[in-house]
């Protein structure tokens, strides 16, 4: 079928629009970092082997010292009750615009998907386009049910320059995809990917910010100066960061997994092979691999923490790897999904 020129013409301003919008929540999160009062929660008592200073998000005013410890779930003690929905003007607005700005990005996935008659991810413009959305939708579940605001400007930040690189450097016009990617297996395997990146996207930022709010709570507790106190104020604990990751990644790694089981089925079917060990391939078992001993090592005591947090990370790289190195700079079976 022939492309609709117009609807696709109409999905990218629709992303250039997404990106404003989000740029603007970004400000405005950032705002409520500068302008916003820091929340903090009781402390627990010193006694206690689990306790740590609180710092929850947005919506909970100060406690008093002599209020009840928080319950310590898996070694973290829980924010008290908060508001579901966030609070104060520049947050209000921060949420409103990331919100708006989804509605937005939606509008142009589902626009450039009925230009091209076809699932919307069949080269690199469109993924990063449904990553980027999948990480703000991820963000956003996680913001109205763990009361996370706080995560909002991390979050965003990386949001904003992929989909700033997607409409510059990476843009690709609207077209028929390769022979190859012409099955309905591209409906269910790179969706799997795309939800499972999005989720790791989210899982490495939270992840980030617990070895930096580790790094200043061991500062400060040895008495030394931290650059990043002020920002931590607005923070939870390390603790709290350290489990929200955690959770973001036991999510995001069936997923994952299905995602790859799903790729092995295509492979079979369009090029008579489950597993041929092409660089794409190789590199999304690699990050399977790192992923697996991320949670192996949160299962074992001696690992948590921060070691547990930068192989994380590292699966973090490989994944990353395999999405532009793998595409840009590796010839395979999967070129097509670069830049053409």
């Amino acid at each position: 079928m022939q492309v609709n020129t117009g609807l696709a013409n109409f999905s990218y301003a629709m992303v250039i629009t997404a990106l404003v919008l989000y740029a603007l929540a970004m400000l405005a999160y950032a705002c409520d970092f500068a302008f916003g009062k820091a929340r903090l929660l009781a402390t627990e008592p010193a006694a206690e082997p689990a306790a740590v200073k609180e710092l929850v998000g947005v919506g909970a005013s100060a406690a008093p010292a002599a209020s009840p410890a928080a319950p310590v779930v898996n070694g973290a003690a829980e924010p008290p009750p908060a508001g579901r929905w966030p609070s104060g003007f520049w947050l209000r607005t921060a949420f409103g615009l990331t919100c708006s700005a989804l509605g937005v990005q939606l509008i142009a996935i589902l626009t450039r998907g009925l230009a091209e008659h076809r699932v919307p991810w069949g080269n690199m413009y469109e993924f990063i386009c449904a990553i980027t959305c999948m990480a703000v939708i991820v963000l956003v579940l996680i913001s109205v049910k763990f009361r996370a605001y706080y995560i909002g400007l991390f979050v965003l930040l990386p949001v904003v320059l992929g989909l700033a690189l997607d409409v510059t450097a990476v843009y690709t016009l609207a077209g028929p995809v390769a022979p190859a990617l012409q099955s309905y297996w591209i409906a269910i395997h790179v969706t799997a990917m795309i939800i499972a990146t999005g989720l790791f996207i989210v899982g490495a930022v939270v992840s980030v910010m617990y070895l930096v709010a580790d790094r200043c709570q061991r500062r400060l507790a040895a008495g030394l100066p931290s650059k990043v106190e002020g920002i931590m104020a607005h923070l939870p604990s390390a603790l709290v960061l350290d489990r929200l990751s955690y959770r973001t990644i036991l999510f995001a790694f069936p997923v994952w997994t299905f995602g790859i089981m799903a790729g092995a089925i295509w492979a079979d079917q369009a090029w008579g092979r489950y597993w041929g060990w092409d660089p794409k391939e190789t590199w999304s078992f690699i990050t399977w691999v790192v992923y697996a001993g991320f949670l192996h090592a949160r299962a074992t005591a001696g690992w948590r923490g921060r070691k547990a947090a930068w192989i994380q990370l590292a699966g973090f790289g490989c994944l990353m790897f395999n999405l532009i190195g793998v595409n840009l700079w590796i010839t395979g079976l999967h070129s097509y999904a670069g830049l053409t």
